[in-house]
């Protein structure tokens, strides 16, 4: 009597819409898998049934669902508070007739607005490079017949077939497997390629890179073939939800954005409100109404810094070609100084911390365990290691390059340790001959591989080769590999070191015990064995009475620098944090050997699945390592640092990490090992996948915020000195009411010519200071901190009050003696008080005199060329009669200008030195 399932796959098939499983497709028998997709598995789906899904669930491609128009794009950058003051400025301008002041004021929006632009824009690719991972052509059944069609054609219930070298193109059930292997390191982090099998599994809440019986769509088959049913196509597969987890993480504000972006609406604020009290004093005292709106204007665009946009631009700009010289891509310009902030790096494993090809690291034999050496080999090792690293090297399908080992990643990292053992693997595969073999298949777990000594080498064989044979004592020999649990019930024998001796229940829990202590140290153990033959045997009689060498332990090794670095991120007040899809035991014992971890709490997937948000808020600052992740359990524990008020950087290679890097403050992709999309949705971008090269990046953003705050610093510090010095010059006069020619200071062109001169050159050469002593010693910014924090607001204060009381007393003394050139005095006093002030401002803490005055060079050189400018303004007479309205002075008034602006100097280096005198007590 033929069964049901046998009479649903006999009976011709009737269309119907496929079922969805709740409890998931790797749930579930192949058989019921196929009838929930209403499809056979030689048959396929009828083409009419494949068209109606396709018109009704759409294409197998993945929609960009989330991207902003370019206009959108245009118009936050021209909302942007600073540049709506900057613009409305501008307008005025242009409507009293005063075209320079406008055209200075529109090219710096331009410059700010155009360059802001073009960093959003190219941040808009991250799923156009998902999208480039569509299969152009596969095998699929329809209608019985096997047929190539378009990936994009794929629907559910389609079956198709795979073999090594193909891209899983849509979320599949296998429904045969022969010896496949799927390597998924993009997406689940696992570093070795996946054995595939076609078995239901018992639970539904297992993570990715343990579902054996699903292949998803980006991975890649490595090795063997097969066929599978079609489950998932478009966005409901995984790297479709990964694609929407992309569309919907909200671009936010950099530290440095927000920070200046609170800045500029506190000075535009004060700006607008001192712009007002100088045009009301102004009226009241009889000036002319467009004169004084145009003063307004002059003093709200003064207290602006305009030229930060274009000095942020320049800084960064400096900043990220100096991280392209040490291996750093910047592709989002404010992650240069994002890096400064740093206060805790989440990093992938595979790739990222480690080297992403597996290692022989350890080996077991003749009652020892040795770990593999920083230089490569065993150390002193017992001959017995040789027979096991030469039975791993031949019982084995990979191929030794020039370069290193091709082939599957276990079999090239044994290939591997015997090249560097010192075993001349092709004359020891010419003495040894393979003559027969057993493949290695999921059931067995095992391979097996017959081979000859061959008697006619000239030179005779290798030493390796006939230390075998004496081993041997015989014609031929069988090496086999494999899971130890598969070999220990095959041998009879173990090999002491000398000679076989008999396997007893002691050696084997011995043997256990040494396999369960390398699987504790997150390694993959393969058991090697070896049998003398008098002659060949079958294939199927090679694997009995085995003699069992030992063990070999294998793992992806850590990046040599890597724990220098964590080093140097721990001294810096950084913590870092592995996130990786791979087994708890590797990653715990990854973290442990580079030092992230002390081999504490390791939260799974599995745990984090069943965790609330508070939980994990709860562990999210205690907890530094999680294992077995899907991308939403990455963007999970970045959003739970982000709540906790951490600034965090994201590292990562994968498809999986995608998610995570563009939520993260800083997103940090692996340029060499890394997908496109990775590369894509991250902020930067590492060209020699070096962990180290992320602190020099923090290293360098620190400097770059720190030469941020000291233009910032200099910039609001000389505005409120000439703000100071617009709002106070008739105070006097109006409480003594003495009679005032005008009650403005500094002319409006006079006000925009110092601005381009310090605002502007002296601003740019600050992007160019070095680093100061110990910055990656002290612990990053708090995120809670302004600008203006640790006594930089109260130095702003001070140093604008003495520019505006000095530059008073000069214009007060010229003016009230009835000299002419007391606004000219004022202009050119402001001017090199603002030279001096640069100087002194270079540092936070040490003098100019221990920095040296050309170790900024650039500084110098844009202190000549103002101090040219300013001459030939005084000097010229179309610059200083008709442009700036200026009145000629003599060398003793220059003179004195100048002398006035080193006083700013000495004061600012005397209060650093009643600081560095408060610290060394």
């Amino acid at each position: 009597m033929t069964s049901g399932d046998d009479a649903m796959r006999n009976t011709p098939m009737e269309p119907s819409t496929p079922v969805c499983r709740p409890d998931g497709w790797h749930c579930l028998p192949v058989e019921q898998v196929l009838a929930a997709l209403a499809t056979e598995a030689e048959r396929g789906l009828p083409g009419a049934e494949a068209a109606r899904r396709l018109a009704e669930g759409g294409a197998n491609e993945l929609v960009d669902r989330g991207a902003r128009s370019p206009w959108i794009i245009l118009w936050e950058q021209l909302s942007a508070v600073m540049v709506l003051i900057l613009l409305g400025a501008a307008g005025l301008s242009l409507v009293l007739g005063k075209w320079l002041e406008a055209g200075a004021i529109l090219a710096i929006v331009v410059l700010f607005v155009v360059l802001g632009f073009l960093q959003d824009y190219r941040a808009e690719k991250a799923i156009a490079a998902l999208r480039k991972l569509a299969v152009p052509d596969v095998r699929v059944r329809r209608d019985g017949a096997l047929r190539t069609v378009g990936a994009r054609e794929l629907v559910p219930g389609d079956v198709i077939v795979l073999e090594a070298g193909n891209l899983v193109p849509a979320d599949v059930r296998f429904i045969e497997c022969t010896n496949l292997r799927v390597q998924e390191a993009a997406l689940t982090g696992e570093s070795e390629a996946v054995e595939k099998d076609t078995a239901p599994l018992a639970r539904a809440d297992v993570p990715l890179g343990d579902r054996l019986n699903m292949g998803y769509m980006g991975t890649v088959v490595t090795y063997g073939r097969g066929r599978a049913v079609v489950v998932e196509t478009g966005m409901g597969t995984e790297l479709g939800k990964i694609a929407t987890l992309i569309q919907e993480v909200k671009a936010e504000l950099t530290p440095l954005q927000q920070r200046l972006d609170a800045v500029g609406k506190q000075l535009a604020a004060a700006g607008i409100a001192v712009a007002g009290l100088i045009m009301t004093v102004g009226l009241s005292a009889g000036e002319p109404l467009d004169g004084m709106i145009l003063t307004a204007i002059s003093v709200a665009v003064a207290f602006i810094p305009e030229g930060l946009p274009a000095v942020v631009t320049f800084t960064l700009a400096l900043g990220a070609q100096r991280m392209l010289a040490r291996r750093a891509l910047i592709r989002k310009l404010p992650a240069v100084e994002t890096l400064g902030s740093v206060t805790t790096i989440c990093s992938d494993k595979t790739g990222t911390l480690t080297e992403n090809r597996m290692s022989a690291t350890a080996a077991c034999v003749a009652g020892r365990c040795l770990r593999r050496g920083e230089s490569g080999g065993f150390g002193d090792s017992p001959a017995a290691l040789e027979l096991l690293l030469a039975a791993g090297a031949l019982c084995n399908d990979a191929v030794w390059q020039p370069d290193g080992p091709v082939g599957d990643p276990t079999e090239g990292a044994l290939l591997a340790a015997a090249v560097e053992a010192g075993l001349a693997m092709a004359e020891l595969r010419r003495a040894l001959p393979r003559v027969a073999e057993l493949p290695f298949d999921s059931e067995r777990k095992r391979m097996s591989t017959l081979h000859r000594f061959a008697r006619s080498m000239a030179d005779g064989p290798p030493q390796a080769a006939a230390r075998l044979a004496a081993m041997a004592g015989t014609p031929y020999v069988v090496f086999t590999k494999g899971a130890p649990d598969s070999l220990l019930p095959l041998a009879t024998n173990l090999w002491d070191g000398e000679r076989p001796v008999p396997m007893d229940e002691a050696r084997a829990a011995h043997i256990r015990s040494q396999q369960e202590a390398l699987a504790r140290d997150g390694m993959r153990v393969l058991g090697v064995a070896f049998r003398p033959l008098a002659e060949p045997v079958s294939a199927n009689a090679l694997e009995e009475q085995l003699v069992f060498v030992g063990l070999v332990g294998l793992i992806d090794p850590p990046r040599p620098v890597v724990r220098q670095a964590v080093q140097t991120c721990l001294r810096a007040g950084i913590r870092p944090v592995m996130i990786t899809g791979d087994h708890p035991l590797t990653a715990c014992s990854i973290a442990r050997e580079l030092g992230i971890s002390d081999g504490g709490v390791v939260l799974s997937g599995e745990q984090l699945s069943r965790m609330s948000a508070e939980q994990l808020a709860a562990d999210v600052e205690t907890v530094s390592v999680y294992a077995r992740v899907t991308p939403e359990h990455k963007l999970k524990i970045v959003e739970a640092l982000q709540r906790k008020g951490h600034i965090v950087a994201m590292t990562g290679d994968g498809i999986n990490d995608a998610p995570a890097l563009k939520k993260a403050d800083i997103g940090v992709a692996m340029g060499v090992t890394g997908t496109d999309v990775a590369k894509e949705a991250a902020d930067m971008v590492l060209l020699d996948d070096d962990f180290a090269t992320i602190v020099a990046a923090v290293e360098e953003g620190r400097m770059i915020y720190d030469n941020l705050r000291r233009f910032i610093k200099f910039a609001v510090a000389g505005n409120v000195g000439k703000v100071g010095v617009m709002l106070l010059w008739p105070m006097p006069f109006f409480l003594t009411g003495q009679p005032l020619e005008s009650t403005v200071a500094i002319l409006p062109l006079q006000l925009l010519w110092l601005n381009l001169m310090t605002d502007g050159l002296l601003g740019l050469s600050m992007g160019v200071e070095q680093a100061e002593k110990r910055v990656m010693q002290r612990p990053p910014r708090s995120p809670a901190d302004g600008v203006f924090s640790d006594g930089m607001g109260w130095q702003v204060a001070w140093v604008g009050g003495f520019i505006a009381a000095v530059t008073l007393a000069v214009g007060y003394g010229y003016y009230l003696q009835g000299l002419p050139q007391w606004q000219t005095m004022i202009f050119t006093t402001l001017a090199f008080l603002q030279i001096f002030q640069a100087l002194a401002t270079r540092s936070s803490h040490e003098s100019l005199w221990r920095l040296g005055l050309f170790t900024n060079r650039l500084m110098v050189l844009v202190i000549f060329l103002i101090v040219l400018l300013q001459v030939a303004a005084l000097t010229v007479p179309p610059l200083r009669d008709i442009f700036l309205r200026l009145t000629p002075l003599s060398p003793v008034d220059f003179l004195l200008c100048v002398g006035l602006g080193g006083t700013l100097l000495l004061a600012v280096e005397a209060e650093k030195w009643l600081l560095r005198r408060r610290q060394a007590r």
